[in-house]
């Protein structure tokens, strides 16, 4: 090849590079269209739209239900209500024996007397104190017996206000629902300790469903949907836990068919502003972007959207604008993309 030769073919080289391979243009008249069929629609605001579902539990939050602790050990325990069964406030639901419960009433019933004797001498040594008739070390003293016996009778007093009166069995107590809920318990067969729960009392309105969401979703998400009920999400922990979030909703409806601890597939809803649905006609791809093209005027404009999901026959998609009564081209849309390209429109 001659010098000459490639000089030109150079040359042509650096023309195709400064020229561009297509111009996209930004409208397009509606009167270069009068060949084609147009038809519009308007955009659809959506609420929300579901996702891939997950798991999720019936459950409660820490701290919402009120649990009952064992005073003593307790050798056995007879519930006469299983776990999960709604109960009444004051209703029975477990006889718990053992020794421990016989001397645990008996210092019931002393450190009633024993609070009552302190209190009659902390009354009347109180004006003694405040006439300076006695010393502050004496008056410390007996203020601080009275206070120590005061807490040991209402830790006590809240344990017996469970207790069914009119049981003659001294190694026995009948305890009732504290609340009206669901009750929980897991039957030791070791008895229970001191300090231990006997059972908990879970409030109604406090049962909701508990699920991990992935972290990609978790500030969109504004429901949990089951077969029966739909659920808005009520808390989100700020703590993620590897590629996941808890989440809970509000408390179950009357309509939700659904037990304490069942554990079942929910499909999270996402929302939020601008979500709408479309003819998956009206959606084309221009320069790498999914587009619609909307009326405004004598002209068809491009703008830019990005795909959610698929809902049947539409799209699900989110805009950065507002789509509502604005009419989408949702017929000869390829046609019109080729013109946006270049390619004609005849």
């Amino acid at each position: 090849m001659n010098q000459r030769v490639k000089v030109k073919l150079l040359a042509v080289s650096l023309l195709l590079l400064a020229t561009p391979l297509a111009t996209v243009a930004q409208t397009v008249d509606l009167d270069l269209l009068g060949a084609f069929d147009l038809n519009f629609e308007s955009a659809l605001p959506v609420a929300t739209y579901p996702t891939e579902p997950v798991a999720a539990t019936v459950a409660f939050r820490k701290g919402e239900a009120f649990s009952v602790p064992s005073p003593g050990r307790v050798q056995q325990i007879e519930y006469l209500v299983e776990p999960g069964a709604s109960v009444q406030e004051g209703q029975p639901v477990a006889v718990v024996r053992g020794p421990a419960m016989h001397h645990f009433e008996m210092s019931y019933q002393s450190s009633k007397v024993l609070l009552a004797g302190a209190q009659r001498r902390f009354d009347s040594n109180k004006e003694l104190y405040e006439r300076k008739a006695i010393s502050a070390a004496k008056w410390l003293e007996i203020s601080e017996k009275y206070y120590t016996l005061q807490l040991e009778y209402e830790h006590m007093r809240h344990f017996f206000e469970l207790v069914v009166e009119g049981d003659d069995d001294p190694d026995a107590l009948t305890l009732k629902a504290p609340l009206a809920g669901v009750i929980d318990y897991s039957a030791a067969y070791g008895g229970v300790e001191e300090g231990e729960n006997i059972a908990l009392f879970i409030p109604h309105g406090a049962i909701r469903l508990e699920a991990r969401l992935p972290n990609r979703i978790q500030g969109e998400v504004v429901a949990l949907a089951t077969t029966d009920c739909e659920l808005p999400i009520e808390r989100v922990s700020a703590m993620t836990d590897g590629f996941f979030v808890q989440a809970w909703t509000v408390p179950l409806m009357s309509t939700c068919d659904l037990m304490l601890g069942q554990q079942v597939l929910a499909t999270p809803l996402l929302g939020g502003a601008g979500i709408y649905s479309v003819p998956m006609t009206a959606v084309f791809q221009l320069e790498r972007q999914t587009q619609l093209l909307l009326r405004e005027g004598d002209a068809l404009v491009p703008v830019e959207v990005r795909l959610l999901g698929a809902d049947g026959d539409n799209y699900l998609l989110r805009a950065d604008i507002d789509l509502r009564q604005r009419e989408v081209l949702v017929s000869s849309v390829s046609a019109v993309q080729g013109v946006l390209l270049g390619l004609g429109g005849e």
